[in-house]
């Protein structure tokens, strides 16, 4: 089992997209999940200022258009084990 301190730690930085607004530049669709993530599903790259840009899963069961304005929700991120602690982190919908 891990522990959970390591693990907010590695998050900390990640929820500071939460909330914010942006817009989809790029997107794919990862078709072969890796382990622990259940697929297939929406990889986005958002524009949140003029020279900021950040990857993200997609959240919303709309496919992402290209231009089209998000905001960066809190979900849960990947699959754990009963015994696992379960990760959360920021992903994108449409706004």
């Amino acid at each position: 089992m891990t522990s959970s301190i390591p693990g907010w730690r590695r998050q900390q930085n990640n929820y500071s997209d939460l909330g914010r607004i942006g817009k989809v530049v790029s997107k794919t669709r990862i078709i072969e999940a890796p382990s622990g993530f259940s697929g297939p599903y929406w990889v986005v790259m958002i524009q949140l200022e003029k020279h900021h840009r950040v990857l993200g899963q997609w959240a919303d069961e709309v496919e992402p258009k290209i231009k089209m304005k998000v905001v960066g929700v809190l979900r849960r991120i990947g699959e754990a084990d009963p015994t696992e602690v379960i990760e959360y982190g920021v992903k994108w919908k449409k706004w």
